[in-house]
């Protein structure tokens, strides 16, 4: 018997389609099939195994991934309930703001700022007023600017490379401007003055966003306390780490933690 499946929020407009969805049943799911239009998908409980053409993932809350309009795949939802945020992208968003599939595609897997606005999409759907819509696709928007500064990182200089994966291997370690020249070989003046044009924000900011990013699966999947959290991540005290998850996401922990 197929899987229950409740719509419980739906915004359907000329160029994206979003929603809010529920899906039950161990080992149910979607058969194999395909989407007419790209879809950006984000778990916001729950997890499922996706099978595509050549390979099989396990997908768990607080996951985010990307499916080409018209790629084949199959989904089995787990045991538990699996709720979601669907976002259908239309040929005309891509359109309206200068973006191509792999835009999308290269954003969710190079900048933490993709789950927020996925968290800040769920959000507005919550107040599914007036302003819903327009709120939405000003929230879309912004992948065009996630898209722009990944594409300044296509011809980056060297330091920025190894600076990038020493951020993202040590996000909850204390890391200064003198290690991080150390470790590149430029000078601290160099990093502090071109950081922001090769990340898009102070190196106090991507450190932040790394990990509140990393908070939304441990908070999830791991069940653990927001002190604890907070503490993992390396946020100075629950207080700091709950400003800076509402900074990042509109939701408080507390929130995140109920969806």
């Amino acid at each position: 018997m197929r899987p229950s499946f409740i719509k419980e929020v739906a915004k359907i407009t000329d160029s994206l389609d979003i929603r809010i969805s529920t899906r039950f049943g161990a080992g149910n799911g979607a058969g194999k099939h395909e989407h007419e239009h790209a879809n950006l998908v984000f778990i916001l409980d729950g997890g499922c195994v996706e099978r595509r053409q050549y390979s099989t993932y396990e997908r768990e809350a607080a996951d985010i991934t990307f499916l080409h309009a018209g790629e084949a795949h199959e989904t089995n939802f787990a045991e538990i309930p699996t709720r979601y945020i669907s976002l259908d992208i239309k040929p005309k968003a891509f359109a309206e703001n200068n973006l191509a599939e792999k835009d999308i595609l290269n954003a969710i897997k190079k900048s933490p700022d993709a789950k927020f606005l996925m968290l800040k999409m769920y959000r507005e759907l919550l107040y599914n007023d007036d302003f819903t819509t327009d709120s939405v696709k000003m929230l879309f928007s912004e992948f065009a600017s996630l898209s722009q500064a990944i594409a300044l990182k296509k011809s980056l200089p060297t330091w920025v490379g190894i600076v990038y994966q020493l951020l993202n291997d040590k996000w909850n370690e204390t890391i200064t401007l003198k290690e991080l020249s150390q470790a590149s070989g430029v000078n601290p003046i160099t990093i502090s003055k071109h950081f922001s044009t090769y990340f898009a924000c102070t190196l106090g900011s991507y450190l932040r966003k790394l990990r509140v990013e990393r908070s939304l699966s441990l908070i999830k999947n791991e069940g653990a306390s927001l002190t604890h959290t907070a503490y993992v991540c390396n946020f100075s005290d629950q207080s700091h780490f709950i400003r800076n998850f509402r900074t990042y996401t509109s939701l408080s922990p507390k929130q995140y933690q109920k969806l």
